[in-house]
């Protein structure tokens, strides 16, 4: 019995063993040196860790500045660019279009992929079968509330969007002075995040088209939703990103903000006078029976096109994000509450414990469980910087008072976005309609 449980545990170490070099197969190439970009903090880490596995393989990390500008520019001009990059998920159909990466198949299949990373990912990280990068930090969106003034006013975090409208008009008639929530003016991938959260789309690609339906029932649905309390005066649009949010956030005159995962680790180093009274719950739900969340933000790691030494990138990328050594850096040195790979399951318990700013929270938990809860996914159209001023443009419209009704919006945003691809040359358009 003894003898038999002994190969047992060989067997199932062995077949590990096998597993795991699938994951991560030898480095085939002369000894070399990449070079990354990344705006994320100590990465060395990860680095320190990938290079004892691939000793023939040294990576040389920057954390350079005016970061899109300097890509574009290396594009432009053919060379310049690292040879892993890294880019926003809204950013990077953007750059697969314009050929800025290079395809990483040779070392990383499909089936693989959607084994560490979920099929979903592959709708950041690839497209026409051709695969790009790996998807590190998730922008699961999460429910942040202050706990101070939800006990102060006896409010109750709302599970879906019929109770959320009850405790923004509970507080209003409380506090007139505090805002539960303010949507922001601009900020596309908010507002895009609200319905995928729902479970809809705006625009979608399949077999070399781009679809655009920005007026399908559950965008309008949404847009409708918000478009009542603003236009009732319920509740008002905001400006992100600048000192005025910041105070409010830090200094209690907002109740709730709706982000990304990433949004953890934002307000621990920009609203810290609020440390202890804010916490994290689940999405409202647009569908009772059916919860769903949707991603605002996160982002990815690509091999660029210009890249002399691909296998090396694409073994890094994929170590990078999935291995569960790196995992565990990424969560505790680099500030990611969350990482994208299905791996990330494997280290949750050891790296998540009670957290001081969030009150003593198990935040990590709690934005896993939010990030399991995407399960489909959302391709951005290759024009996102164009979408997002056409959106902030039209926002400001209606807080101007130049446009009556909030719904109307979707509409001109349509209108404005078809008339940007057309000029851009995209005419594999497929108008008011989305893929089955």
């Amino acid at each position: 019995m003894k003898k038999i449980l002994i190969l047992t545990l060989l067997f199932l170490l062995v077949s590990f063993g096998a597993a795991a070099a699938d994951y991560y197969p030898e480095y085939s190439g002369e000894p070399t040196t990449i070079t990354m970009w990344a705006w994320t903090s100590n990465e060395n880490y990860s680095i320190d860790e990938f290079e004892k596995v691939y000793p023939n393989i040294k990576v040389k990390w920057e954390n350079i500045s005016d970061y899109y500008n300097k890509a574009q520019t290396a594009l432009s001009a053919g060379t310049g660019l690292p040879d892993v990059i890294m880019i926003e998920y809204s950013y990077a159909p953007q750059f697969m279009s314009i050929g800025a990466f290079q395809p990483i198949n040779n070392w990383l299949d499909k089936d693989t992929f959607v084994e560490l990373y979920g099929e979903d990912a592959l709708g950041w990280c690839a497209m026409d079968d051709n695969i790009y990068g790996t998807p590190q930090d998730s922008g699961a969106m999460a429910l942040f509330y202050r706990k101070d003034i939800f006990d102060k006013y006896n409010l109750t975090v709302p599970t879906n969007r019929e109770d959320y409208v009850s405790e923004i008009k509970k507080l209003k008639k409380a506090a007139p002075e505090l805002d539960f929530v303010r949507p922001p003016i601009g900020y596309s991938m908010w507002w895009i995040g609200q319905i995928w959260q729902a479970g809809g789309k705006l625009f979608d690609y399949k077999d070399g088209n781009w679809y655009i339906d920005f007026t399908n029932p559950t965008a309008e649905e949404v847009f409708d939703f918000w478009g009542k309390l603003l236009d009732e005066g319920t509740i008002d649009l905001q400006m992100y990103w600048n000192p005025d949010w910041y105070n409010s956030l830090n200094n209690g005159r907002t109740a709730v903000v709706e982000l990304g995962s990433w949004f953890a680790e934002w307000l621990k180093y920009n609203a810290t006078d609020s440390e202890g009274k804010w916490r994290i719950a689940l999405p409202a739900q647009w569908n009772k029976g059916k919860q769903h969340n949707s991603m605002i933000g996160g982002s990815g790691f690509y091999v660029s096109t210009q890249s002399a030494n691909p296998e090396a990138a694409a073994l890094f990328v994929n170590w990078l994000n999935s291995h569960p050594d790196s995992l565990t850096q990424l969560h505790n040195k680099s500030n990611l509450p969350v990482l994208v790979s299905n791996r990330f399951g494997e280290v949750i318990d050891q790296v998540s414990g009670p957290d001081k700013f969030f009150g003593g929270q198990n935040i990590g938990q709690k934005l896993w469980e939010s990030h399991k809860l995407v399960n489909t996914t959302f391709i951005t159209l290759p024009i996102m910087s164009n979408v997002d001023e056409s959106l902030s443009s039209l926002l400001q419209d209606y807080a101007d008072g130049k446009i009556e009704k909030f719904s109307d919006i979707l509409p001109m945003w349509q209108e404005s976005v078809i008339g940007t691809m057309q000029e851009f040359g995209y005419n594999n358009l497929i108008i008011d309609q989305l893929p089955e």
